[in-house]
């Protein structure tokens, strides 16, 4: 029996790479992009949940400056400004 109560975010697929399909898309409109995901996030924060690291991808997205751009220092830093790592780690941080 189905669960009624399934959301999209209770869904999970086996993941893709969405990219070359993303890119393939984008060139029919003579546009690029570049795609950041929850494993860069989590490569730069290991101690992050996937969760808390889509909430990073997230604010990236939407305070990002195209003077500047995104790179793996906006990642490091929103994600320190979202989530200090003593936060998730007991407080245990050395100085």
């Amino acid at each position: 029996m189905t669960n009624t109560n399934d959301t999209a975010n209770d869904i999970r697929i086996d993941p893709i790479h969405v990219n070359p399909h993303v890119h393939k898309l984008l060139a029919k409109h003579h546009s690029i992009a570049v795609i950041w995901s929850t494993d860069d996030v989590r490569g730069v924060r290991p101690h992050l949940t996937e969760e808390q690291a889509w909430e990073v991808l997230q604010q990236v997205g939407d305070i990002h400056d195209a003077e500047w751009g995104i790179c793996w220092t906006t990642l490091e830093t929103v994600a320190d400004d979202m989530f200090p790592a003593a936060q998730n780690d007991g407080g245990s941080h050395e100085d």
